[in-house]
């Protein structure tokens, strides 16, 4: 069934229950309705007789898409011969600008299984338009498959507001503090300061080994991230360029950093699937040679760091390169995964690829995913990749991510910037960016691809930080967004002893003041259900409070029970006659076990 079942499905006929029209073949290929095996209903179509890889079936849009307005896709597609092949759900579209294809969602399909592909997009032609064909194609001529249920909806404007509920929905937890005095009675008038010194949600950047001696670089790491990875230092080409001993000089120095800064890493990657970042003495290895390489990489690197990488990305970029798939079977992915525990146990370990969320891949990652772990890899995150040439519309950035958490693993943007030149339209861009990503409840972290000027993959129309040293309007955008998602604030106790608030969730130090006396603690809001409750008890220069009850008689009884069953329930032997003078119980003060029942006569 569609996700987006109250909004109507643009595309006719979309389970083919009344026959083919309005589809038509794309190619020339043999198209018709078939009632073998439907993904649901009684029907599916049969694309078949192809030649090329674009050859498929496809639907006029013209005209019914909105400029601006923004949508969800799906399509179910299941093939009749081979294992795996490539599908694609794409818009031709013909405007003034000339003929684009865009990709709506991408995939792989499997004989003898209906796989779904999913995807969102926001319509933005340039002036009229002359047509637009959605269509399903992609895998290798001569591969027969079926189409089911072929859909596309309008989706829902995602408004700031929207997420700012979500964030407090998902992120925050209320935090009830209650301080008493010894005797159990709440505390009117006690100061009550609360810190946040970490958070839940890990916010990170990557680290560049070129601008170790940099210390304006280094000080806003440690001033503004909780999280860090090694944008080069701990991969394989970088640390094997010959394939004697692998050198680790400019990743150990990064893990020294980290380590005096309290910075959480993260493993950017055991080994990349693409052939170009193979380093090139292992790109010429036969098979057998090239596994013990890829095994003995593992080893080395995966021991090496066990003691400070969180994660790591196992086989870098999985989607579109075989390197090692192709020379040493399939099944070898998911070896270099099993392999990579029996080293380090506790470490997450992910897969990672790029335009995931920045264009219509969400599919094919889960897929990746699932297989993998049917295959018995341990894969415990997704990375997703967010390298933006332009913001997208919070809305399509929301499905996306949708999509992801349908894999039911957590989720990880690992590489995020966005390009635009303005600082101010880079500013606004971030934060819809940062709103949307920090609401996602299936999201655990994000980190960012640098952030300075000088040291940008994506260059400086990406910086949070100008090549002078200047922090931009982006840069301002960011300090603002962390200091709007950390709780710092000082409250005083009700007269029941209580106060309250909404806290992000993570690590806190609480300051108690009361009269003379200052309690510090720390303490953990973790994600959950239901207000988190500490009661902290502070020394009372006046314990007198009027809310206790009940007197201490001459017979030994409390309001009618027997004192020596209430002090025996607190640990005590004494009976109520070996009371002693000063009010002691076993040396402890006698208040405090009547407190907590109550009394303080």
């Amino acid at each position: 069934t569609s996700d987006d079942a109250s909004a109507q499905n643009l595309l006719d006929n979309s389970g083919f229950e009344n026959g083919l029209e309005p589809w038509y073949p794309i190619g020339p290929v043999s198209v018709e309705v078939t009632s073998d095996e439907p993904h649901a209903g009684c029907c599916a179509a049969l694309v078949s007789g192809r030649t090329d890889a674009w050859n498929g079936i496809g639907q006029w849009v013209t005209g019914l898409l909105e400029p601006g307005r923004s949508y969800a896709v799906s399509a179910r597609v299941r093939l009749l011969q081979d294992d795996d092949q490539k599908i694609t759900v794409k818009l031709r579209q013909i405007d003034e600008s000339g003929t684009r294809w865009l990709s709506l969602a991408e995939g792989r399909a499997v004989q003898g299984e209906w796989r779904t592909l999913r995807g969102a997009y926001t319509h933005d032609p340039s002036g009229s338009v002359d047509s637009l064909r959605f269509y399903v194609s992609g895998p290798e001529p001569g591969i027969d498959f079926l189409v089911d249920e072929l859909e596309m909806h309008p989706l829902e404007e995602f408004t700031m507001a929207a997420a700012n509920l979500r964030i407090q929905q998902h992120r925050t937890r209320e935090l009830s503090v209650h301080v008493t005095n010894p005797a159990g009675c709440p505390i009117p008038g006690a100061r009550v300061g609360i810190v946040q010194t970490s958070h839940a949600f890990a916010l990170g950047t990557a680290i560049n080994r070129n601008h170790l001696d940099n210390q304006t670089y280094l000080q806003f790491i440690a001033d503004h991230f909780e999280w860090a990875v090694m944008e080069n230092a701990a991969k394989w080409r970088q640390n094997q360029w010959n394939p004697g001993p692998p050198d680790y000089e400019d990743a150990d120095r990064i893990v020294a950093f980290c380590r005096a800064n309290d910075l959480t890493l993260r493993g950017h990657c055991i080994t990349w699937a693409n052939p170009i970042r193979v380093p090139d003495w292992a790109r010429e290895l036969e098979p057998a040679a090239l596994r013990v390489a890829v095994e003995e990489r593992i080893d080395s690197v995966v021991s090496h760091f066990s003691d400070d990488f969180v994660h790591w990305d196992v086989n870098n970029e999985m989607i579109d390169h075989r390197f090692f798939a192709d020379r040493l079977g399939d099944s070898f992915r998911a070896e270099m995964f099993q392999r990579a525990r029996s080293i380090d146990p506790d470490v997450t370990l992910m897969v990672n690829d790029y335009n995931v969320i920045t264009s219509n891949r969400q599919s094919a990652l889960v897929q990746q995913a699932l297989d993998l772990i049917a295959q018995g890899a341990p894969v415990g995150a997704l990375g997703a990749q967010g390298h933006f040439n332009s913001p997208p519309a919070p809305e399509v950035l929301n499905r996306r991510l949708d999509h992801l958490a349908e894999s039911g693993l957590p989720i990880w943007v690992t590489e995020y910037d966005c390009t635009v030149s303005d600082p101010e339209l880079r500013a606004d861009a971030l934060e819809r960016n940062f709103r949307t990503i920090f609401s996602h409840p299936a999201v655990e972290g994000l980190l960012m691809w640098g952030f300075w000027a000088g040291s940008l993959n994506s260059g400086p129309d990406a910086a949070l930080i100008d090549l002078d040293g200047t922090i931009n309007a982006a840069g301002e955008r960011f300090l603002e967004l962390i200091d709007e998602w950390t709780t710092r604030l000082d409250l005083v106790t009700d007269d029941d002893g209580h106060a309250s608030v909404r806290a992000f969730h993570g690590g806190y130090t609480v300051n108690i003041a009361h009269a003379d006396t200052t309690q510090t603690v720390t303490l953990e809001v973790e994600p959950g259900e239901g207000a988190l409750d500490f009661t902290f008890v502070v020394a009372d220069p006046d314990p007198t409070c009027s809310t206790c009850t009940g007197d201490l008689n001459l017979d030994g009884r409390v309001d009618g029970q027997d004192l020596a069953v209430l002090l025996s329930d607190w640990g005590s032997n004494e009976s109520p006659a070996d009371l002693d003078e000063d009010g002691d119980v076993d040396g402890a003060d006698v208040a405090t076990v009547l407190g907590s029942w109550g009394i303080c006569d």
